[in-house]
């Protein structure tokens, strides 16, 4: 079984997903800084590319979070989603929310970092 680098935190809000030719509404359970859970009945097969919009209402003007991913499960609720890319503030809005909804927000800035630091060894 595979072990989660990042927390998951609950966070429902509704989210717009492009696969392909399909646009559907669906209902975010989770999220974490690599992916989320989405609850959806619309069929969807793992491997499929999607193009992910999260409003975050009652800001004005509202704020959109964009994410490109690929679906990496699914169930009989909906479908998980991976992360492939997002720009900067996308991903400033996806920190923030994960840290904000974390009962241990100094967990999550050290996953952030740790990540980090993965990452510029790799490059």
């Amino acid at each position: 079984m595979k072990t989660r680098k990042f927390s998951r935190v609950q966070f429902h809000v509704g989210a717009t997903i492009r696969i392909a030719d399909r646009q559907f509404q669906g209902a975010v359970e989770n999220l974490s800084m690599t992916g989320m859970f989405l609850v959806t009945s619309e069929p969807l097969v793992e491997g499929d590319l999607a193009d992910i919009t999260i409003a975050l209402s009652g800001n004005i003007p509202e704020i959109t979070v964009n994410f490109n991913g690929k679906v990496t499960r699914t169930t009989e609720a909906g479908a998980g989603f991976t992360f492939d890319k997002m720009d900067l503030d996308s991903y400033t809005h996806l920190k923030n929310i994960v840290t904000y909804n974390s009962d241990d927000a100094e967990k999550v800035m050290e996953e952030i970092g740790h990540a980090i630091d993965e990452k510029l060894a790799i490059d």
